[in-house]
């Protein structure tokens, strides 16, 4: 277990390197970051000392190297926009997206797992009918679009909920359950299906013959196997709320990392743009090497193989 979160841990650091590499290529071909930063109208002479000071007069190892370094640091460079550090602006909006994407999670859960069981449980019904087609639909449907939906009927009709910014709980609800809906529109079809195919097994058969009710052989049984594809899923599936995140913070103008990722775009602010696609991979490294860690628990023939 100790040498397989060792690897898992190495692993990761190569991943960020490259996302930190693929990062700073980007931005060089996006165009020059020194007049990017500066106006217009600004001297040659004054680009030339910008570039300097950023190191984009070395060659391009160089270049790495140093930003490298520097991103180890946590430093990214000042925003052009808030004339601050970049990481300082992104550290101050994690909060708002943390809380956002957790309890986006969460309503996609509580959506997912009774909807996936009763789809598996009554294969064939109206019941399986129902959920399937509301899983499509709610693949189907793009964020905005739904979003929209939702502020036309709450904030708007019923005037019940604010329609953008952030403050109670209040401004929470809609943003959340837009991440929350197309987060369990998969994962709905990912545990009917795990189900169905631990249902099919021997040992299931063999519980039922023993007498265990339903609710026995589904709850000792079949979620804990069933759940190993489920969790294969959302490690997948953080990534995707994560960039899903940028497009439902724009609609509601929520306040996280997501909005100010669009805002740094439209500005290039490439300080902020960098730091952003930095933290955004940490949190999905992170969150992946958890998961990891719990597919390991629910699978102990992994650490064989480990």
């Amino acid at each position: 277990m100790a040498g397989y979160l060792v690897r898992r841990l190495i692993l990761s650091v190569f991943v960020l390197v490259g996302v930190a590499l693929i990062v700073h290529v980007l931005v060089l071909l996006s165009g020059d970051p020194a007049r990017a930063i500066l106006p217009i109208t600004a001297p040659p002479a004054l680009v030339e000392a910008v570039r300097h000071q950023l190191g984009l007069d070395e060659p391009l190892p160089v270049q790495f190297a140093l930003f490298l370094g520097r991103a180890v640091q946590g430093d990214f460079g000042t925003s052009t926009r808030f004339g601050t550090p970049a990481m300082a602006v992104v550290l101050d909006r994690i909060p708002a997206t943390l809380a956002l994407a957790l309890t986006g999670l969460a309503i996609s859960l509580l959506i997912a797992i009774p909807l996936g069981t009763l789809a598996a449980l009554r294969k064939g019904t109206w019941i399986d009918a129902a959920a399937r087609g509301a899983a499509t639909a709610g693949q189907a449907v793009p964020n905005f679009v739904f979003a929209q939906l939702l502020i036309l009927f709450f904030a708007v009709m019923l005037r019940a909920l604010p329609v953008s910014g952030a403050g109670g709980v209040e401004h929470l609800i809609l943003p959340a359950v837009v991440v929350g809906v197309a987060s369990a529109a998969g994962l709905v079809r990912v545990l009917r299906a795990s189900l169905l195919e631990v249902y099919s097994r021997e040992y299931i058969r063999t519980a039922f013959a023993k007498g265990l009710t339903e609710r026995g052989v589904l709850v000792r049984h079949a979620f804990k196997n069933a759940a190993i594809p489920v969790v294969t899923w959302l490690a997948f599936d953080v990534a995707a709320i994560l960039s899903g995140i940028v497009v439902v913070e724009r609609v509601f103008q929520y306040p996280g990392m997501g909005l100010l990722a669009f805002q740094a775009i439209g500005n290039r602010d490439l300080p902020i743009i960098q730091a952003v696609v930095f933290v955004s991979a940490l949190a999905i490294v992170i969150t992946n090497l958890v998961l990891d860690l719990v597919y390991v628990a629910l699978d102990p023939r992994i650490r064989v193989a480990a």
